[in-house]
């Protein structure tokens, strides 16, 4: 069959490529962000002055049909990595299946992307036992994730002024506990759970979690061939609507580290049992207003304060609290762009230097 009379066979390329193209829109998205972030750090003496590109993320989402959903994410500060990589399988709303390398079902603060999170730092304890800048140091920057298979799903919801919540969620899946962007060859395998409960209030969530585990301890860069415990446990709570913030957790774990002195627990090499432990409150409050009255652009400003107790282990008398005190800006002059500033007061019990932290940084969404 030739050419539709009345249509080129260019046009008609072109109208086939156009309806390729609008499909592929209808099912796949492609975003990202650009952070670029400048902080002066002073203790005592000691003072740095850093800036750099902090994050530059590509991401693609989007949904194979209406049971499959994906994604894929990469940084390419300050090296190129994959950050998200997993299928997800929507069997009900009960039960969703996800697959790859993504986020563990860990405390309320994990689950938050750095363009959703209050302040440009983590709390102290999230990053030292949420994979973060881990106590280990085996998931070191693997942004709170690892590699492995998750359960999630709602069981429960309610109608509250005449709109379904969500009242009871879970999430719980099995981790290599490596790290991201690695094998996870071990025979043992980590567990991580997460439950959250709305007591029948929109917005407002109680959350418990856990993670248990084991990894191969490291010495000296080296591998030791002995096991170590990894457990944590999170509880806390959050409220969040599209005005107020308010957010609190507790957060603990035992981890074996790699010791110098003998352990009664363990043969053949020496582990000392670290209790870490701590508990953060952050609160925030989104102000609305306009360029002008003749200009329509609107802008949004957050000031955010939070106060952060973090303790590397509560069993060595000599290893006293961390106490840091933050505030800060975060300023959306338009939807694309974001402003942080913030300044934290850093104590450290029984050290007579306090140290004092500016971070500004600027995201680029596009």
């Amino acid at each position: 069959m030739g050419p539709v009379v009345g249509f080129s066979q260019d046009t008609i390329q072109k109208k086939k490529s156009q309806d390729v193209w609008q499909q592929v829109k209808e099912h796949v998205s492609v975003g990202g962000w650009i952070d670029a972030q400048y902080a002066y750090d002073q203790r005592g003496d000691d003072h740095s002055s850093v800036m750099q590109i902090r994050r530059a993320r590509l991401d693609i989402k989007g949904s194979l049909s209406k049971w499959v959903d994906f994604r894929l994410q990469s940084d390419f500060a300050p090296n190129p990595r994959l950050i998200d990589a997993f299928v997800k399988v929507n069997f009900c709303q009960y039960v969703q299946l996800q697959v790859g390398q993504f986020k563990i079902p860990f405390s309320i603060e994990n689950k938050y992307s750095p363009l959703d999170l209050e302040l440009t730092e983590n709390a102290q304890v999230i990053s030292a036992l949420s994979g973060y800048k881990d106590v280990t140091g085996i998931s070191s920057y693997a942004n709170g994730r690892e590699i492995g298979l998750m359960l999630t799903g709602t069981l429960a919801s309610a109608e509250v002024r005449g709109e379904k919540i969500p009242i009871l969620k879970y999430g719980v899946g099995l981790f290599g506990g490596n790290g991201i962007n690695v094998k996870t060859d071990n025979m043992a395998k980590d567990v991580s759970a997460r439950i959250e409960f709305s007591p029948f209030v929109k917005n407002m969530i109680f959350s418990a979690s856990g993670y248990w585990g084991k990894y191969n301890i490291m010495y000296d860069g080296a591998s030791t061939d002995v096991d170590g415990r990894r457990y944590r446990y999170a509880a806390g709570a959050e409220y969040n609507d599209k005005k107020w913030v308010v957010r609190g957790e507790y957060v603990a774990g035992l981890t074996d580290l790699p010791s110098l002195s003998p352990s009664p627990d363990h043969d053949g090499w020496f582990v000392k049992p670290a209790f870490t432990q701590g508990f953060y409150v952050v609160a925030g409050y989104w102000f609305d207003f306009g360029w002008g009255k003749d200009i329509p652009l609107r802008q949004k400003l957050r000031p955010v304060v939070r106060f952060d107790y973090y303790r590397y282990d509560q069993r060595d008398a000599l290893n006293t609290p961390s106490l840091y005190y933050s505030a800060g800006l975060d300023w959306w002059p338009e939807r694309h762009v974001r402003v942080q500033l913030n300044y934290t007061l850093k104590q450290r019990c029984q050290m007579d230097q306090l140290g004092h932290t500016l971070t500004a940084m600027v995201s680029v969404k596009f």
